[in-house]
């Protein structure tokens, strides 16, 4: 029975799907104003402008819970063309699931101005890439101060939000993407822009050539090969994941503007929402593999990655059990200890 246990089936969870629909583009951002620009920066036409709207798109959300990574697939019909846009998922300031959400991902910042909430801003201190970061330090400092008048009795309120994914679209405005709760990042960038470095988000590459006649365009543009990629803000890629827990929240997305200074750049407008629930599941010690099960397979996970520097990428700090900033016989052990446990 027990050497059966060692090699239990994948932990399978039952889908669920929801629609995103349109939301105010400064849901997220004050500034948020639409781009108009592909991701190579080539102008969409006056035409595509003035009748383009998200409410005419279909995005759709699939993914399992509960789950020990929050994971899925995202289908999109009818974007804009040759355009790249972010995953995330935001909070309710105030609520748990708002929490763990800012401690993997970042922290939006408003004050209490007497009789309104400002603005807000980002907290950009992401130091170096560990849990918690100085923009963490923030948070937990200042949550609590009081303010006389405000909503919710406190001087500040944060809401938390985590960029998980990337895309760009095809000539029509579709995309397929499955994504996964397993990394945090700050913004993306064109390899234009910037050189991606080890420490970053993988590269999504597309090739296209917009000419009159095609979605959104009426000029002829030379073919170009985009390549994007998320700057991290918590480390490594691969390997943050939010707390286990009940989530009440949503997921959005939000177009990427590439820091444009251009007419039409716009400014990380928010376009299509929708309001989800998951369970995170904890997972035991030694399930690296994060299947749910601690068997054979975790064994061999941290056998393939001994002697690595759990610093150095995702599955290194995975196959560290035992947390003590060495891959080596001491984690066989670990796992071994942990035999034929699950998640709950």
């Amino acid at each position: 029975m027990g050497a059966l246990l060692l090699f239990a089936a994948a932990h399978i969870t039952p889908a669920e799907t929801i629609t995103l629909s349109q939301v105010s583009p400064t849901t997220t951002s004050p500034n948020g104003i639409y781009r108009w620009l592909d991701a190579a920066d080539q102008q969409l036409s006056a035409a595509f402008r003035n009748s383009f709207q998200y409410s005419q798109a279909s995005v759709t959300v699939e993914f399992g819970t509960p789950s020990p990574t929050f994971r899925g697939t995202l289908t999109a019909v009818g974007l804009k063309p040759n355009f790249a846009y972010q995953i995330k998922l935001l909070g309710t300031p105030g609520t748990d699931s708002n929490e763990r959400i800012g401690l993997a991902g970042r922290w939006w910042q408003q004050m209490w101005l007497g009789a309104s909430w400002s603005a807000g801003w980002n907290l950009n201190n992401k130091g170096d890439g560990t849990s918690p970061n100085p923009n963490d330090l923030t948070y937990f400092e200042t949550r609590d101060m009081t303010a006389a008048g405000s909503p919710n009795g406190k001087l500040y309120l944060y809401t938390g939000y985590l960029l998980l994914g990337y895309f760009i679209t095809d000539a029509a405005g579709n995309a397929t993407v499955p994504f996964a709760a397993d990394s945090s990042y700050h913004v993306l960038w064109s390899t234009t822009q910037l050189t991606r470095s080890a420490a970053d988000g993988p590269l999504v590459s597309a090739s296209f050539d917009p000419a009159p006649g095609q979605i959104g365009y009426d000029a002829d543009y030379p073919p170009r090969t985009v390549s994007i990629f998320g700057e991290w803000e918590r480390l490594p890629a691969g390997g943050v994941f939010p707390k286990p827990g009940d989530y009440a929240c949503s997921l959005i997305l939000t177009e990427e503007s590439f820091h444009g200074g251009l007419a039409y750049s716009g400014g990380w407008a928010t376009t299509m929402g929708g309001s989800l629930q998951f369970r995170i599941l904890a997972t035991p010690p030694g399930d690296c593999n994060r299947d749910c099960y601690v068997n054979i397979l975790d064994m061999l996970f941290v056998r393939n990655h001994l002697g690595q520097d759990p610093t150095s990428n995702a599955n290194a700090k995975l196959a560290d059990v035992n947390a003590d900033g060495r891959v080596n016989i001491l984690d066989l052990l670990a796992v071994r200890q942990h035999l034929t446990e699950t998640c709950r």
